[in-house]
């Protein structure tokens, strides 16, 4: 799936996605990386409202989750279990999130012990930065499941 048909499934599947201006950048088992449109996620301040970036970084976890376990079961679901968020700047513009999967060793635990179990869960990080700056990071734990 590359990174239009995966933009499509997910305007598809969670609707909200679209009427965000979500739009997929990169989508890969190691790299995920998605852009929302500042308009429709405005606050009363004329910045991103803040659950709107949490959404964005929500989504792009629950991204890089789906392009992994997709690859061993095509049927899975995923689901958020818990997360945190730290909003360090306002953004002031369209704004981009990124995961990234360096960890190799995670990425086998959580195959092995969906293979065991039929359900595993994942960590992951993912970051919204503005060139150099970081503007908000987030930790989310997700649970995929036959």
């Amino acid at each position: 799936m590359d990174e239009y048909e995966f933009e499509q499934f997910l305007h598809k599947q969670i609707p909200i996605t679209k009427e965000m201006g979500i739009n997929v950048i990169e989508f890969t088992p190691l790299r995920v990386k998605m852009s929302a449109k500042l308009e429709p996620n405005l606050n009363h301040k004329c910045t991103a409202f803040g659950g709107s970036i949490n959404s964005l970084m929500t989504v792009c976890g629950w991204a890089m989750v789906y392009a992994n376990i997709k690859e061993i079961d095509k049927d899975a679901h995923i689901v958020i279990q818990k997360s945190s968020i730290n909003y360090l700047a306002p953004i002031d513009k369209d704004f981009i999130a990124e995961c990234i999967l360096l960890d190799e060793i995670s990425r086998k635990k959580f195959f092995e012990m969906y293979n065991r179990h039929s359900k595993a869960r994942l960590k992951l990080k993912v970051t919204c930065i503005d060139e150099n700056l970081l503007l908000a990071e987030y930790e989310g734990q997700y649970v995929a499941f036959k």
